[in-house]
């Protein structure tokens, strides 16, 4: 097996970590968010809070699942793959807030409180699976033998 294939079924190894780890954390803010949502304003928020928590569970999520199918059969291409699903994540979320906050019943202040509290609970988690997993970013010779 090649480094190049065993740096893409590390990588591929790291990103399911952090996909559950973060998809963990966040799960269990967007569940506070949504009994807050619904304790505050009522039935309407709180399912509001709810479709924005499953919103960003779901796009996060997907950027990581499809940056590890990505990474195991193509290590090469990381930084382009990450790159367009996050291009293609931000515009689909912004329609989707657009597209939501024009729905009747939808509490536009609760999905918005919702989608920016669960995104930055995702991020932070996210971050600290990444600073732990201590994942070499070069290979020395001597791993190389």
């Amino acid at each position: 097996m090649s480094t190049s294939t065993d740096a893409g079924v590390q990588a591929a190894e790291a990103f399911g970590i952090l996909l559950r780890r973060a998809s963990a954390v966040s799960g269990a803010v967007a569940l506070v968010c949504v009994a807050v949502a619904w304790i505050w304003q009522g039935t309407a928020a709180g399912l509001s809070a709810l479709i924005g928590g499953a919103i960003v569970v779901g796009f996060f999520g997907a950027r990581l699942v499809v940056m590890r199918k990505v990474t195991r059969a193509r290590p090469h291409l990381i930084m382009m793959t990450a790159m367009v699903v996050y291009s293609v994540k931000v515009v689909l979320l912004g329609v989707a807030m657009v597209l939501l906050t024009r729905v009747d019943g939808i509490s536009g202040p609760a999905l918005g409180f919702t989608v920016i509290i669960t995104a930055v609970f995702w991020l932070a988690a996210e971050l600290r699976g990444f600073m732990k997993l201590r994942i070499p970013i070069f290979m020395t010779d001597e791993a190389q033998k």
